[in-house]
């Protein structure tokens, strides 16, 4: 994580390694309609999923303002593509 929050948002959603993958959400594809909270469509442009390990299970999925990236949920077990 610290090796990989120093990067610009371009070099993570441009990143093709096994370990570390980033693309936007599609939430028609999901098992969700969207993360629930007040006021998404004002903060959220794209939401995202992260996957920082080579395991293949768990994700992380938030959005980007600006350079941050805030985490909504983390996801152990891949579970929004159900």
């Amino acid at each position: 994580m610290k090796d990989f929050s120093s990067w610009t948002v371009q070099e993570l959603l441009r990143n093709r390694s096994s370990s570390i993958r980033c693309h936007p959400i599609e939430w028609s594809d999901t098992t969700e309609d969207g993360f629930g909270f007040s006021n998404e469509e004002q903060l959220v442009d794209t939401p995202y999923q992260l996957s920082i390990s080579t395991s293949g299970h768990g994700r992380i999925h938030g959005f980007f303002i600006g350079d941050i990236f805030y985490i909504v949920w983390l996801d152990p077990k891949h579970l929004l593509y159900s």
